[in-house]
């Protein structure tokens, strides 16, 4: 395991460092980026969120209700437009359905990311520092690494730790190499279980996933975002006695490394894409630990 008390935090960035691996999509990087399309196919790569969606216990239910109907207050009637709005009002956790988290979603021994205190960074109002407002807007290379087709099989078993034998295999077979500033996410087939809750919800805590060696490796490639389309991204339950979700918080506290979490990439794999341009922009909710998104990828 990579940490103990005394474990120093620090960014490699710099002490006023919040922005991680995230660092590395430079400009050099999105111009690079950019060239890769030739197609102009656009895959979405979030899921719909919707009343009685699947998620977590611990991030409650997504609740939306129209707050002003066209045909309320008979604006309709009073103006020679025939006006009418339709407004709706939103309930739901920062890290509702396809989401990325922030740098201050998790600590170590009260420290986050860049050794800030998780005391005195966190108010009920959300964190002063490392907060999803500081994600800038993510424009790199994307890769799907699909597992499920070193198995011959629509879906990973539950437990299953996607492993860097794995990651190696399915590189060298479709000749693709990670580079630098790179959104690495894998492909494990339970994001086709989104749209229906009592299948999907059972993966919250047994799934397959990132594991932690596969982690630590990832962290040496200088990848900018991984996660893969389940529920935690990481293999659950963790394969180190006693932890909680050691991957996450391996990679965003130590390492400076966001994940997306529920992503969908089945359509990338049904199409065989597995290089994409990626482009990512959370909504900036001031002190978040999170926001959902709706991710890009352009081939």
């Amino acid at each position: 395991m990579w940490y103990d008390e005394n474990d120093d935090l620090s960014s490699k960035f710099g002490k006023n460092d919040e922005s991680g691996n995230l660092n590395y999509i430079d400009n050099v990087k999105v111009m690079k980026s950019l060239k890769m399309v030739d197609k102009g196919k656009i895959y979405s790569m979030a899921h719909e969120i919707y009343n009685g969606m699947a998620d977590r216990i611990t991030h409650g239910p997504y609740f939306f209700q129209m707050l002003l109907r066209p045909y309320d207050n008979n604006y309709y009637k009073a103006y020679d437009n025939k006006y009418g709005p339709g407004l709706g009002r939103i309930e739901m956790c920062d890290h509702t359905g396809t989401h990325i988290d922030s740098l201050n979603h998790m600590a170590y021994n009260n420290k986050f990311f860049n050794n800030i205190d998780a005391f005195d960074n966190t108010k009920n109002s959300g964190s002063d520092k490392l907060g999803i407002e500081t994600v800038k807007p993510i424009i790199t290379r994307g890769l799907n690494i699909d597992i499920t087709e070193l198995y011959g099989t629509d879906l990973l078993d539950q437990g299953h730790a996607v492993t860097i034998s794995e990651l190696k295999e399915f590189l060298d077979r479709h000749s693709l190499k990670i580079e630098q500033g790179d959104a690495v996410f894998f492909y494990t087939g339970v994001s086709k279980l989104f749209n229906n809750p009592e299948k999907y919800d059972k993966y919250y805590d047994s799934s397959p996933g990132i594991s932690y060696g596969l982690a630590e490796y990832l962290n040496g490639k200088n990848i900018s975002l991984s996660g893969s389309d389940t529920p935690s991204s990481e293999v659950t339950p963790s394969e180190i006695k006693n932890t909680r979700l050691p991957v996450h918080q391996y990679l965003i506290t130590k390492c400076g490394i966001r994940l997306i979490d529920n992503i969908k990439l089945y359509e990338l794999s049904n199409d065989n894409i597995h290089e994409f341009l990626f482009i990512c922009s959370p909504i900036p909710f001031r002190g978040a630990t999170a926001s959902p998104v709706s991710p890009l990828a352009i081939i």
